[in-house]
């Protein structure tokens, strides 16, 4: 094992070691809720390592009072906030044909709420077959021109929408450059000639055309609506210190690491170089022996004219593992150059795909709360009634779990601990911390599995 990795992060582990199991919750609400914490990988390093879903049964809620309080451990979600049209038709009071062209007075609903802006604007017409040009102004204020059309007799194109970026009018005016349209008749004349002979001499065909007024069943205006939804978190990206072989007899290079039950959907080679293609076989620890898990192939291009990078393997399912092992066929080229230096200090050659998982349940006023994680404790069963509550709350307040190095705002700096290296980061210190304190664990646990001399992967 490196022991200058080891050296750099230590003191954060001895933080960490002081209550090994338990992390206090930060936040507080004033009245009754449902609020969510994130789940961070030291919680799985916690665990007992093999056992399957080991977080789940093994982590506790408590309150100030050490208390159990029942949760749910779901699957993290984004709130997600779009702006969609929401269509409201207008009152049409005027209808006339002034110098050749339609004009329609129309006004907003009344009696329903007045939006701030317009977003566009819509023309219901049985039509088929025309081409429209619009303007549309506000008590002589020109607001925005278009074309409205219907071209089916040539292709699948039809457009009775055109923008209105305006904000709110009560009455608005639109002006249709045709009263009327045309449209070649479904009826046509054709005429035959035939010299003395009786040979064909001439032949013509007339098609009629059709003057149609411009129907118009409804004019509607398009408003801001702001509609709300959740959609699962993106992964989270979990960087680990691992051990890098290069095994010059079979041509491949070797990374082993542990992974503590996270769950995983991906894995990640942190290669910086340019142009290249390599085999990829990923392996899971299991029986103490290697078993294959994936295989893929993990490149990057940096040509001019092309430029792509994909140094992914996925395993097409979430994996709970306690270590891996990954091969990079190397054939006859020299060994890829990964990431052996992070900002920390640290070797990072893989990084993992991680689902995001929330820790949910029902805080009351003024209240502390803890994680506790008891290791061969059974699966807790909590009433359904809560349970189900918890379900079916979409967006929780959130809470956060409060590491030994960081006290609200007041994060310790390098002369009163260790060396805040996590200060230099532009992301948040929790998850960063937590990752850190994940690689120490995985650093022991990978001096351990080297010292066991572990065999030979299946083939």
């Amino acid at each position: 094992m490196h022991k200058s990795i080891l050296l750099a992060i230590l003191p954060l582990a001895a933080f960490a070691a002081k209550e090994p199991y338990t992390w206090p919750v930060t936040g507080v609400v004033t009245e009754e809720c449902a609020v969510a914490v994130s789940v961070k990988p030291m919680l799985y390093s916690a665990t007992t390592q093999g056992r399957e879903d080991g977080l789940r049964s093994e982590l506790r809620v408590r309150d100030s009072k050490g208390r159990d309080i029942p949760y749910a451990f779901r699957a993290a979600k984004t709130r997600v906030v779009d702006e969609v049209k929401d269509w409201r038709e207008l009152k049409v009071t005027r209808v006339t044909e002034t110098d050749g062209r339609l004009v329609v007075d129309a006004e907003f609903p009344a009696g329903s709420s007045n939006p701030e802006r317009f977003l566009a604007l819509k023309v219901a017409t049985p039509l088929t077959d025309f081409e429209q040009s619009v303007e549309v102004s506000s008590e002589g204020v020109p607001l925005a021109s278009g074309v409205l059309c219907d071209y089916r007799k040539f292709a699948d194109l039809r457009v009775t929408e055109m923008p209105l970026e305006a904000s709110y009018r009560r009455t608005l005016t639109v002006t249709f450059a045709k009263p009327t349209s045309e449209a070649a008749a479904a009826a046509f004349e054709r005429t035959i000639r035939e010299n003395g002979e009786g040979k064909l001499e001439a032949k013509s065909v007339r098609e009629s055309v059709v003057n149609r007024p411009f129907r118009i069943d409804s004019l509607s205006v398009a408003v801001p609506r702001t509609r709300v939804r959740f959609e699962a978190a993106p992964q989270m990206d979990v960087l680990t210190a691992c051990t890098v072989e290069t095994d010059s007899k079979a041509k491949k290079t070797v990374l082993e690491t542990s992974v503590f039950g996270l769950p995983m959907t991906a894995i990640a080679v942190n290669a910086t170089d340019r142009n290249f293609s390599r085999k990829v076989a990923v392996f899971r620890r299991m029986d103490a022996r290697w078993h294959p898990l994936a295989t893929g192939r993990i490149s990057a291009v940096n040509l001019p004219g092309e430029k792509k990078s994909n140094l992914e393997i996925a395993f097409g399912r979430e994996v709970r593992e306690t270590a891996i092992r990954v091969e990079i066929e190397n054939d006859d080229n020299p060994p890829l150059t990964l990431e052996t230096t992070s900002d920390a200090g640290v070797g990072l050659p893989l990084t993992l795909k991680v689902t995001q998982y929330d820790i949910v349940f029902v805080a009351t006023p003024g209240e502390k709360y803890s994680l506790v994680v008891e290791p061969g404790a059974d699966r807790p069963r909590y009433d359904e009634a809560i349970l189900g509550y918890i379900d079916r709350v979409q967006d929780p307040v959130r809470f956060e779990i409060k590491l030994p190095l960081y006290d609200g705002d007041d994060v310790l700096n390098g002369e009163n601990g260790p060396t805040a290296i996590w200060l230099t980061t532009p992301f948040d210190v929790i998850p960063f911390i937590s990752v850190i304190v994940f690689v120490v664990l995985g650093l022991i646990c990978i001096w351990l599995i080297k010292s066991t001399n572990p065999p030979k992967p299946e083939s």
